[in-house]
C-alpha cells in the first residue's frame, strides 16, 4: 500500500509533516526526544497507575486490569495487524518520497541516528497514549474536583508525545490521526463494557 500513500491525496501529509520536522532547535531536539522515549511513557503511565490506587485503594485493580487488556489489545491492533497491512514507510525509512527535502532525524550521542521502526501507519504512540487518556480520564474524573486540569494533564501529555513523533521524523501527521480515531474507539468499547459488565460501580 506504499504506493497508496505516495498518491496526491497525501500532498498534504507530507507538507505538515515536512513543516513540523523541518523546524528544529538544540532544546526542543533534546525536549522532544525525551517525551518520545519509553522511559517518558512508563513514568506517565505510573503516575496513573498510582493515583487510580490512591482514590480506589482495593477495588483499583478492576479499573487497572481492564485498562490493561484494552491498552493490550490495542497496541497489538496498531504494531501487529495495521501496520504489516498497510506497510506504510516511515519518513525516516523513506527519503526518496520527500526529494530534495531531508528528513530531519534526532541524533544520539554516540553519533547514531533514531529512525524507528520499518512501519508507519497508524502511529502505536498516538493508539496507546489516547486509549490510556481517555480511559484514565473517565475513572478518575469522579474523584478530582478540577476535572479541566486532569483533562490539560493527560490529553496535553498525550498531544505532546505524538508531536514529538512527527518532531523527531518517524511519523506523518496521518498516522497520528488515525491513531487517535482508533484510540477513541477502543477506549469507547473499553468504557461501554466496564458499564454492561457492572464491574466498576464508580460512580
Amino acid at each position: 500500500m506504499t504506493e497508496f500513500f505516495h498518491s496526491s491525496a497525501f500532498d498534504w501529509d507530507k507538507q505538515l509533516f515536512q513543516l513540523i520536522n523541518g523546524h528544529h532547535t538544540p532544546f526542543w531536539d533534546q525536549f522532544m526526544w525525551v517525551v518520545t522515549s519509553h522511559t517518558f511513557g512508563i513514568f506517565f503511565a505510573l503516575i496513573l497507575v498510582a493515583a487510580v490506587i490512591y482514590y480506589y485503594r482495593k477495588s483499583s485493580w478492576k479499573i487497572l486490569l481492564l485498562i490493561t487488556v484494552v491498552a493490550f489489545l490495542a497496541d497489538t491492533l496498531g504494531a501487529r495487524i495495521l501496520k504489516p497491512t498497510a506497510a506504510r514507510l516511515r519518513p525516516s525509512h523513506d527519503a526518496g518520497y520527500h526529494g530534495d527535502y531531508k528528513v530531519q532525524l534526532h541524533q544520539r550521542k554516540d553519533g547514531t541516528y533514531y529512525y524507528g521502526g520499518r512501519y508507519s501507519w497508524p502511529s502505536n504512540h498516538a493508539i496507546n497514549y489516547l486509549t490510556v487518556s481517555i480511559l484514565f480520564f473517565h475513572f478518575l474524573r469522579p474523584k478530582v474536583r478540577r476535572r479541566w486540569l486532569l483533562a490539560v494533564l493527560l490529553f496535553g501529555t498525550a498531544f505532546l508525545t505524538c508531536y514529538s513523533r512527527v518532531y523527531v521524523g518517524v511519523h506523518y501527521p496521518f498516522d497520528i490521526f488515525c491513531g487517535w480515531l482508533i484510540a477513541a474507539v477502543l477506549a469507547g468499547l473499553g468504557i461501554l463494557i466496564a458499564k454492561k459488565m457492572k464491574i466498576l460501580r464508580i460512580h
